[in-house]
């Protein structure tokens, strides 16, 4: 991963942007997948095997799997498209479609506040940015708090400061 480089410099627009590409790029490989997967299992070769060999059964089992991951990803796409990108200022809670720089025993870290694809990395601008959700747990530590504010640390670890919000 690219050094840290604190946010200012993150272009928002762009970076959901990036996250609509790396969506769009899982879409594609999943319904290259889909066909690669049909070919195969209607291919005469397998058509043709003995009655105890189920490929048609196989391919309809993964084909429903592969619907649901594929709306999801539409609707992931569909849902950073239209999402409102506030600017947010120096005393704003964080919300929706911030940027938070979080640093936690001397690491640095950026966090996008979607609305899909928590758990998401993506690179924007030669920067690293993890996609969380309203739902992570991370993200329910953070809503409503402001730059500057620390957050107690889980047994074992460093509590974590929140930096800045954009």
């Amino acid at each position: 991963m690219p050094p840290f480089q604190p946010p200012g410099i993150v272009n928002k627009q762009h970076l959901v942007d990036s996250i609509v590409r790396l969506l769009r790029t899982e879409m594609e490989l999943l319904a290259n997948t889909a066909k690669s997967a049909h070919d195969e299992a209607t291919h005469d070769e397998e058509l043709h095997k003995n009655q105890f060999e189920t490929p048609g059964l196989e391919t309809s089992v993964i084909a429903e799997g592969q619907v649901k991951v594929a709306t999801d990803l539409r609707e992931s796409i569909d849902a950073f498209r239209t999402m409102p990108l506030p600017e947010f200022g120096p005393n704003d809670a964080i919300g929706l479609g911030a940027l938070v720089e979080i640093e936690s025993g001397g690491e640095k870290s950026l966090y996008f506040v979607g609305p899909r694809a928590g758990g998401l990395e993506v690179e924007c601008e030669a920067i690293s940015v993890s996609v969380i959700t309203l739902h992570s747990l991370l993200c329910a530590k953070l809503i409503g708090r402001h730059a500057g504010d620390i957050l107690p640390a889980a047994a074992g670890r460093a509590p974590m400061r929140i930096v800045s919000v954009q």
